[in-house]
């Protein structure tokens, strides 16, 4: 089985809605793009802190977590727009250590109904729901 990756756009919900709002343009909505592992045993999108402090998104708690390192404490970020092949789901972001690739866990590909096609390397639309998003059936 090989490794997994998938652009992932992050963007600040904050600032989305104050571009709603008129208060800022929209192309001032603090935006992330990156090539993110997908990866079923972690939870979050996983980012590092320079990518959390570039889109400004702010602090919500810190979690104990299980990594191939060992036990450690992690921040969690509220207020991100995470968008991958055009779904997008508001959720929180954990943030990883800055040499550790940033990760798509399994809550990101709950929210957005992909499973991965381990024979391709890719995310596909969960076939369990014939094309369509899970969204769609309710």
């Amino acid at each position: 089985m090989g490794r997994t990756v998938e652009k992932v756009t992050v963007q600040s919900l904050e600032d989305i809605l104050d571009a709603r709002k008129g208060k800022i343009e929209e192309a001032a909505i603090r935006t992330v793009e990156v090539e993110a592992v997908v990866d079923t045993g972690a939870t979050y999108l996983c980012l590092p802190p320079s990518a959390i402090e570039q889109l400004g998104l702010p602090f919500s708690h810190v979690r104990r977590v299980q990594t191939a390192n060992g036990d450690v404490q992690r921040r969690v970020f509220m207020g991100a727009n995470i968008t991958i092949q055009g779904r997008t789901e508001q959720m929180s972001v954990m943030e990883n250590d800055e040499s550790t690739p940033p990760l798509v866990g399994y809550l990101v590909l709950e929210a957005l109904d992909f499973v991965v096609d381990p024979q391709a390397n890719q995310l596909i639309p969960n076939p369990a729901h014939e094309g369509k998003w899970v969204a769609d059936l309710y």
